[in-house]
């Protein structure tokens, strides 16, 4: 009796951590999926195009994640840990005030960074916490960095920033960011308004604060 007891319990010790691979295998497949799909096509793709991507069935992809809309945002929040991992690099690789301007040009580049910038949803919901926390504390060490330099003028602030930057979402629509590099173009355009100018015109009204610009996490996505 107790030589079975081991080898009993070993195997049925092994069938949940296999099942639990299984699962996780599945999962990271879902959202490959799901990220390639709304990089292509937008946030208009259905789960049942999602899951036949990833290979799996409808009851897999719905026992992963209970709605579109937890997809939707697992693979934004996938999408800001890929943004920070960008920032981070720039800071720590650019030259001294050039690492804003390093940071948007190779996040716009990265399809799935890209896609983030374009959905309305990385500054709306949850998603927006998350931006919040891990992203914008780098930008505002990037700006401050570029303003030290003389780089940005001396009456803006980090809000005017974000603002700018939410405004990006409209020029990759318009531009076709995956057929070329216009969008490159508008986005030095973007960064030399901030620039400090003898030509400059006195700001008109005061910036919005990160406090209001977070507070859109309310809106509906």
């Amino acid at each position: 009796m107790s030589l079975g007891g081991p080898h009993v319990v070993g195997v049925a010790a092994s069938v949940p951590r296999s099942l639990r691979r299984d699962a996780e295998r599945n999962r990271e497949r879902i959202l490959c999926a799901a990220r390639e799909l709304f990089v292509e096509h937008g946030l208009a793709v259905g789960v049942d195009e999602i899951a036949r991507r990833a290979g799996v069935g409808m009851g897999t992809l719905y026992r992963r994640f209970p709605n579109k809309d937890a997809l939707v945002e697992e693979t934004l929040a996938a999408a800001v840990g890929r943004v920070r991992e960008l920032a981070v690099t720039a800071r720590e690789t650019a030259p001294p005030g050039r690492a804003l301007r390093e940071f948007l040009m190779t996040s716009i580049a990265d399809d799935a960074c890209r896609w983030a910038f374009v959905s309305r949803r990385l500054w709306t919901g949850r998603t927006s916490a998350l931006v919040f926390d891990d992203v914008v504390p780098l930008l505002g060490m990037m700006f401050n960095d570029a303003q030290e330099a003389g780089l940005i003028r001396a009456d803006a602030v980090l809000a005017d920033l974000i603002v700018l930057l939410r405004a990006v979402r409209v020029v990759l629509e318009l531009t076709e960011a995956p057929a070329g590099r216009t969008w490159r173009r508008y986005i030095d355009l973007l960064l030399d308004s901030l620039r400090p100018s003898e030509h400059n015109t006195a700001l008109d009204g005061p910036p919005m604060t990160l406090r209001a610009l977070a507070s859109t996490a309310s809106e509906p996505g």
